[in-house]
């Protein structure tokens, strides 16, 4: 298959070289002409360009590694140049915001969305490597696409080795990730910033470490995705928040069975998510 990605940051990149070691031919666009060239020095793509016009008639799946807000940019940029039986789809964090617009703008072309549950705290090209998607989730956000269509995001599952395959709607998507990972990045970042020592980095162990490392965060991308999905986003901080005021409470008022329990019951829930 002839792919083309448009952007390669750390997944678009990734995607490219784990895509062209499965066999298929892989275009690569990005901004910057020093990512190209590493990116065709280091056998990551075939081709290389700074203008996706020389790339999208050649083209059967377009997979764009964009900014939630230039996707849509995109679209309307090069929606004449779209063919029918050619497929476009998106990395992007969040889907209810641009999903429907981007379905319409595409034709004649088919779009259907996903989201690789992978990724780094590194950006660029250089960190990039296909090894991140080994047995990650991978979620199809199916909105009235075809069996077809969907089975040819399936295919580049398996190619890249991701292991669960979900089929969702965007809202149910954008609820889940509100949850399993925008929270998750909140909640490092808070952490990091309530630190009010200076030599805090003298104590640190795994926990703090493996609870923070997504605090080193890309401050343009995120800030994109939480404006996104801000109204599931703050519903999940509301929740977090009535957890953490329980646990406060329990120790404020020495209740030693209440904080067991808390304990207890996240323990049960973190080990029914392993089967």
């Amino acid at each position: 298959m002839n792919i083309l990605i448009v952007g390669l940051g750390i997944i678009g990149a990734s995607y490219a070289k784990g895509l062209k070691d499965k066999g298929h031919h892989v275009f690569g666009v990005d901004i910057k002409e020093d990512t190209i060239e590493y990116a065709l020095n280091n056998g990551i793509i075939d081709e290389g360009s700074l203008d996706v016009i020389d790339f999208i008639e050649k083209t059967d799946l377009i997979i764009l590694g964009l900014y939630p807000y230039d996707i849509l940019n995109f679209l309307k940029k090069y929606k004449s140049s779209f063919k029918e039986n050619q497929i476009i789809t998106d990395v992007c964090g969040v889907k209810r915001h641009f999903i429907l617009e981007a379905i319409e703008l595409a034709k004649p072309a088919t779009y259907i969305t996903h989201h690789p549950m992978a990724g780094r705290e590194k950006v660029g090209v250089k960190y990039s490597n296909p090894e991140i998607f080994k047995n990650a989730n991978f979620l199809i956000v199916d909105v009235n696409n075809k069996e077809k269509e969907i089975n040819v995001l399936k295919d580049i599952a398996r190619d890249l080795s991701f292991g669960r395959i979900s089929i969702i709607t965007p809202e149910k998507h954008d609820k889940m990730i509100g949850f399993t990972s925008q929270l998750t990045h909140a909640i490092a970042v808070s952490l990091v910033n309530s630190d009010t020592e200076e030599d805090t980095n003298k104590f640190i162990g795994d926990s703090y470490r493996d609870l923070t490392r997504i605090a080193k965060i890309n401050k343009d991308l995120w800030s994109e995705l939480f404006f996104s999905n801000k109204d599931y986003l703050i519903k999940e901080i509301d929740n977090f928040e009535l957890e953490l005021i329980k646990l406060r409470n329990a120790l404020e008022n020495d209740d030693e069975t209440t904080l067991k329990d808390i304990f207890e019951k996240a323990k049960l829930k973190r080990e029914q998510m392993e089967k």
